[in-house]
């Protein structure tokens, strides 16, 4: 009887002891679940900007190019949209999809001229569900790289049928004088005030101008350093033009005529450009000589000398991050070039990078990981030329 009931009271304490245990290990569970849950609520899924890339798009002066590197953390998942605005327009958007096992997605946007650089852009991506903070979904900036067209005089003897397809098929901004040799009124005031980059005579003139008109017109010229574009029906009268031609290194003699003359000359001295033109039709297409005009004013347009500017990408500066530099050439690289960068903190040297080239959006580009506060100076050098510099501040 006394074994039957010490059976019986171990049975108890085993059983007990048992839903003591199990107590114990639902409690830790418990008390996991609220640490995880502590885990998720400390650091939910966040979409934010992180690079911000402005660059000419150097196959077509009148566009450029805005990259966005977006980072999502915390392994978020869904569609959201990215938008371009200007001036709280909106002027370019597109989806990107997140997943869980991705941080870094990119977005280009193709930016042509029909923006106003004075007012300001602004990137916004919609939050994913169940995102908390949103507040870095959104970057408001300016560009200090902007589409500049060229600004072009095109004086007129009378109008024609070259004048509208000139005017129409050249991306510029214009102004246009109708100057009248005829009855002597050649005061186009505006003109003689404002400086061009190019000036084109669009069958002028008709009749001879004075000494003293020429001699105005052709100060002019090298003092705004404008380029000269002449166009001329092949029956002017080449003593009209004369005075004009050594303008573009043609030498006039008695009786050479316009019809043996090359269609689109073309002569450079120093940083001047000029180019003689001799047809009735540049509106012809079969002969392609909108083609050919627009070849002559990028000829004009292009430099010669090529330069580099150089930026900082990072939306925010920060300890302990990459900090992404990047820059691009005014002319399209015939050769990748070697670059690299000296690196100084408070004006002592740190370090020396390397920077990259990349051959689809046609820029260089580098990182360096900022380690400590201080006053930071980039040296952008080709071999040991230096060709551009940033400075960075880092004091928090």
């Amino acid at each position: 009887m006394k074994k039957n009931n010490y059976l019986i009271i171990k049975l108890i304490f085993l059983i007990t002891l048992f839903s003591c245990v199990k107590n114990e290990n639902n409690i830790t569970n418990k008390n996991n679940s609220t640490q995880i849950s502590e885990v998720i609520i400390n650091e939910p899924i966040d979409l934010s900007i992180k690079n911000i890339l402005i660059y000419p798009n150097q196959f077509d002066k009148s566009s450029m190019y805005m990259d966005v590197e977006i980072l999502s953390t915390n392994e978020g998942e869904g569609e959201v949209q990215i938008a371009l605005l200007n001036d709280k327009k909106l002027i370019a958007s597109n989806s990107i999809k997140i997943i869980s096992n991705q941080q870094n997605y990119f977005q280009s946007f193709l930016i042509n001229d029909k923006v106003d650089y004075e007012k300001n852009f602004e990137i916004g991506i919609s939050a994913l569900n169940g995102e908390v903070n949103v507040s870095n979904n959104k970057h408001i900036f300016k560009s200090s790289l902007k589409i500049k067209k060229p600004k072009i005089a095109i004086l007129s003897g009378k109008l024609n049928f070259n004048t509208p397809h000139i005017i129409n098929n050249l991306n510029a901004d214009y102004d246009h004088f109708y100057p009248n040799p005829i009855d002597g009124n050649l005061d186009v005031t505006d003109f003689w005030f404002s400086k061009y980059d190019i000036i084109f005579l669009d069958n002028f003139p008709i009749k001879p101008v004075s000494d003293k008109w020429r001699n105005l017109f052709l100060k002019k010229i090298i003092s705004d350093e404008s380029s000269l574009v002449m166009a001329s029906k092949l029956n002017q009268e080449i003593k009209v033009l004369k005075d004009f031609l050594p303008i573009f290194n043609i030498k006039y003699k008695e009786g050479i005529d316009l019809i043996n003359f090359n269609d689109f000359s073309r002569y450079e001295n120093g940083t001047f450009k000029s180019s003689f033109i001799a047809t009735n039709d540049i509106y012809n297409v079969s002969k392609d000589y909108i083609k050919k005009l627009n070849d002559v004013i990028d000829w004009i347009l292009k430099d010669t000398d090529i330069q580099y500017s150089f930026h900082i990408a990072n939306k925010d500066k920060k300890l302990d991050e990459a900090l992404f530099i990047y820059g691009y050439s005014n002319l399209v690289d015939s050769k990748v070039k070697n670059l690299h960068a000296e690196v100084l903190i408070d004006e002592e040297l740190v370090s020396n990078i390397k920077i990259l080239y990349n051959p689809i959006s046609g820029y260089y580009f580098s990182q360096f990981e900022l380690e400590t506060l201080g006053s930071y100076v980039f040296n952008i050098l080709e071999n040991e030329k230096l060709i551009d510099t940033i400075n960075v501040n880092i004091f928090d």
